[in-house]
């Protein structure tokens, strides 16, 4: 809680926000998250990053484009 109650006055954000916070999410429509996305999000630039077993995490991620696959050092693989 003490951390929340920083994290409001650290970002100068209204006194009832955490009061608020949960309705205000829960408003949310898929109409504004779209926007909000459109707004903010690149999605010619995106880079999506998975980390886990290569051999079970190597096939469904070839839909988003080519792979780029590194070893735990920042290696290439090829």
């Amino acid at each position: 809680m003490l951390s929340q109650i920083g994290t409001v006055a650290l970002n100068e954000l209204p006194d009832d926000y955490l009061e608020t916070y949960r309705d205000k999410i829960r408003a949310l429509t898929p109409t504004d998250l779209q926007a909000t996305a459109q707004k903010y999000l690149d999605s010619a630039n995106m880079q999506i990053v998975l980390v886990g077993d290569r051999a079970r995490s190597t096939h469904k991620p070839r839909f988003f484009g080519d792979l780029e696959i590194y070893d735990a050092q920042g290696n290439r693989l090829p």
